[in-house]
């Protein structure tokens, strides 16, 4: 016959707002708890779960292409400021509304292949063969 074990606690770990932490230290303070994960599960058991509704998100996901070498320095950059990519990109685009509401146009390069595409086309009508 196999014996019951109980699950011993596993770490978790998750992103929280600085003003939801520091509410935390407030209520572990108030109820007298020892630790911060004391009044995670004390929150959880008191939680209903049941009628909880998620409120709408703010945020909206996006998929962009990006050339190797550039997606190579945001990562190399998001690992050296010990943040996610994603941080960084939000930053650098936050940056350019800024740039752009305060310039009131930004200078856009573009590659090679985008200059092509942005070109008008020629006639495709052969010179020679005029309508009379």
């Amino acid at each position: 016959m196999a014996a019951h074990h109980q699950l011993g606690t596993t770490p978790l770990t998750f992103e929280l707002p600085r003003s939801l932490v520091d509410r935390i230290h407030r209520c572990r303070g108030q109820l007298g708890l020892k630790s911060v994960s004391d009044v995670v599960r004390h929150a959880l058991e008191g939680f209903d779960f049941a009628t909880f509704q998620a409120p709408p998100r703010e945020q909206l996901q996006v998929s962009v292409r990006l050339a190797p070498g550039q997606k190579r320095d945001l990562f190399r950059h998001a690992r050296r400021t010990k943040v996610s990519a994603g941080e960084l990109l939000r930053a650098a685009l936050e940056a350019l509304s800024a740039r752009v509401a305060d310039d009131g146009a930004a200078t856009v390069r573009r590659s090679g292949r985008e200059e092509r595409r942005a070109r008008p086309k020629a006639s495709t009508r052969p010179r020679g063969n005029r309508r009379r």
